[in-house]
């Protein structure tokens, strides 16, 4: 589905556009738009209850009026013009404009090139690149024991938000407009997402757009009390954005004047058939809570409260800025400041340099010459012709003592501009810098760093605040389920689930991952540079004798790409031979006698099986017929105890319990040697094959008593 931005003026529900109007009914409402300030159609305070007003005093819906806002953004204008200026020419420099239309038509006067050698924007560039080099990676920390596993999932999510959002792209271009203009930063937005809920967004902030407190003094801006930014947008744009407000936007079409920052993209944005206005985002503090408003010369547009909070549940501007030097006078600036100087004493240098050599000066008698200018024109060609008078002398002045004196001055006007947060290895170290280990290069930069310190320290803090910022909207605003991928070390991705539903370790439904109950803190991950420990590494081991490490390890350290290393590494593995067809069949063979013998064994089993179920069921039988002997015995017994009885016989008797205890003794004996037939068999069977059954022994016949 299409992305849309869900800035604070497209909270409020959209109304339907009017249908358009007549040329008569169009001037009406511009007559309208006019004349509104002036009349009491909106409402707004006279002069005198402004002047009665307390200060500060906020409208009925608690909100500052347009009037206290249109105030506080002219007062800005009017306090940093100074500033302002600086980075329009700051902005020249960079970009190589460093001559004035004045000098350029002086120097042309005295037939002097205009010579410029850029050497301001390649050392910002260096400084950036520089900067941007150094890692710091956002990482979450736990603020609680056993909530590890929570702050991975923290960091995992906040990487994706800032790989979403291109932050590795936005990020040098926010220090190179710091370097520059002395002011920096990102806007944060809430962007409609495909999961029910809104998406993180950010984009730059343009220096000549924006505007702040200018009672601020502090590098983050920790003290200002209301920024924004003004930009001309077309009245058909402002429309589609307020379509409720038509009459007044194409009514108040300002000519610029006083609106305006004097930016010199504005100029290319003026023209005679496209109407444009100024259209102005306010972000003010009232009362411990931020508040934003949209605003065209006295008209107001929308307003509300911030929808943004910090890691402590305060509201915050939408604006996260950080500069690079503030001044005693509260002004910011970049580096250029500091660079304008010798960057104009190396050009004018250069140019006055190239003058001399291709100008003579002549020292002649008077009337050397008949024609003055007809000499020194032919003195200046190569092949020039010049006729002097006899007994007059003519002849140029040495010019070699001016020459070195520019020259030597120019010289240390370029020095002074590559020594400012010096960092170029090939000026510290010269030829020598090839047979440099990476910790001798950071120690050798280690000096133009600290003098880049200040601006390094207000970009780390501003980094942290970008980071804490998306983290506590993530928290605040993320309450759907997602997926997060991750890529590790190996390249495999994977995914993490977030705001999932799921079960805990009772088996009861339970939120996996829930970013609203994380309890951790971001913080930066810093950490030397992994190219220049691997360099270190490599340097290190290609100084042992060759053959003492495997060559894999070596270009595995190597400076090179990750796929020429890939490359290389496969050519030096062992190729794989093919296949013997006499080693395959042998194999085969092998595998089949293999097989035709684990079969035999499988029979061998089956069949030793077979034999000791049968001597089983032979033992079961013995055991039977001893059990119905042994019950008939008892039959007889009981019949004769039964007639001894009934006949009195005493001897009788007594023969019979005789008999009894001699019967009961056999048949214990018998039973005993059964059960040690029976456990013989079933050893005789795990050893080995059982022998063969032995013959039956004869029935032993048991004498009766009667």
């Amino acid at each position: 589905m299409p992305v849309t931005e869900i800035a604070p003026l497209e909270q409020m529900p959209q109304r339907r556009a009017p249908t358009r109007m007549t040329t008569t009914a169009q001037l009406d409402a511009m007559d309208r738009g006019r004349l509104a300030p002036l009349v009491n159609q909106r409402k707004e305070p006279s002069a005198a209850a402004r002047d009665n007003r307390p200060d500060g005093q906020e409208d009925e819906g608690g909100y500052f009026p347009v009037y206290r806002l249109r105030q506080q953004y002219l007062d800005y204008l009017g306090n940093k013009l100074n500033e302002i200026e600086e980075q329009k020419e700051a902005r020249h420099y960079y970009h190589g404009a460093h001559w004035t239309p004045d000098q350029i038509r002086i120097l042309r006067s005295r037939f002097q090139p205009p010579m410029t050698w850029n050497r301001t924007g390649r050392k910002i560039n260096g400084i950036v690149g520089l900067v941007e080099r150094m890692r710091s990676d956002p990482k979450a920390f736990p603020n609680k024991p056993g909530s590890e596993t929570g702050a991975e999932v923290a960091t995992h999510v906040l990487r994706a938000v800032l790989g979403a959002n291109d932050w590795k792209t936005r990020e040098p271009e926010c220090l190179r407009q710091c370097a520059i203009d002395g002011i920096a930063g990102v806007e944060l937005k809430l962007i409609e997402g495909d999961q029910g809920d809104p998406d993180v967004g950010m984009a730059e902030v343009l220096a000549d757009e924006y505007f702040y407190d200018w009672r601020s003094y502090r590098f983050d801006f920790a003290d200002k009390r209301y920024d924004g930014i003004a930009k001309w947008i077309d009245v058909e744009e402002a429309v589609e954005l307020f379509p409720d407000k038509e009459d007044l936007l194409r009514g108040l079409l300002e000519a610029g004047s006083d609106l305006t920052t004097n930016a010199d993209r504005e100029y290319k944005w003026i023209s005679v058939s496209e109407k444009r206005i100024r259209l102005v985002e306010h972000w003010y503090k009232y009362r411990g809570k931020w508040c934003w408003a949209f605003y065209v010369s006295d008209v107001l547009l929308d307003q509300g409260p911030s929808p943004f909070k910090d890691e402590r549940g305060k509201t915050i501007s939408r604006f996260i800025m950080f500069s690079a030097a503030v001044d005693h006078d509260g002004d910011r600036y970049g580096f250029v400041r500091n660079l304008k100087g010798p960057q104009d004493a190396l050009n004018q240098g250069k140019s006055k340099t190239l003058h001399i050599a291709n100008s003579r000066r002549l020292i002649a008698d008077k009337g050397a010459v008949d024609d003055v200018e007809t000499a020194r024109r032919e003195w200046a060609r190569p092949d020039g012709y010049i006729e002097k008078n006899p007994g007059k002398e003519i002849a140029p002045d040495n010019s070699q003592a001016d020459l070195a004196a520019f020259t030597a001055f120019t010289q240390e006007a370029k020095d002074e501009i590559e020594q400012y947060g010096n960092t170029n290895l090939a000026s510290i170290a010269g030829n020598g810098v090839t047979q440099l280990s990476g910790r001798a290069i950071e120690l050798l930069q280690q000096p133009g760093m600290a003098e880049l310190g200040p601006f390094i320290l207000s970009y780390r803090g501003w980094k942290l605040r970008v980071f804490r910022a998306i983290w506590s909207i993530v928290e605040q605003y993320w309450t759907r389920e997602r997926w997060i991928r991750v890529v590790g070390d190996d390249n495999l991705a994977q995914f993490i689930q977030v705001n999932g539903l799921g079960l805990d370790q009772y088996g009861r439904p339970a939120i996996v991952n829930a970013l609203g109950a994380l309890d951790v803190d971001i913080d930066l991950e810093e950490g030397r540079d992994v190219a220049s420990l691997m360099q270190d590494t490599y340097d290190a081991l290609k100084g042992y004798p060759p053959g003492t490490f495997p060559p894999q390890v070596l270009i595995e350290l190597s400076p090179l790409p990750r796929t020429d290393k890939d490359r290389i590494l496969k050519m030096l593995a062992p190729a794989q031979q093919p296949p013997d067809p006499m080693a395959e069949l042998a194999k085969r063979l092998q595998l089949e006698q293999i097989g035709a013998q684990n079969d035999d064994l499988r029979a061998d089993a089956a069949r030793k099986v077979a034999e000791a179920r049968k001597t089983h069921a032979q033992v079961d039988n013995v055991a039977a017929d001893s059990e119905q002997k042994r019950s008939a015995s008892v039959t007889n017994m009981a019949r004769a105890a039964h007639l001894a009885h009934d006949a009195h016989l005493s001897t009788a008797k007594f023969a019979h319990e005789t008999q009894q205890a001699t019967t009961d003794h056999h048949v214990s004996e018998r039973d005993k040697a059964f059960d040690r037939t029976a456990r013989t068999a079933d050893l005789a069977i795990k050893a080995q094959p059982p022998e063969p059954p032995e013959p039956p022994q004869p029935k032993q016949s048991y004498p009766s008593p009667f």
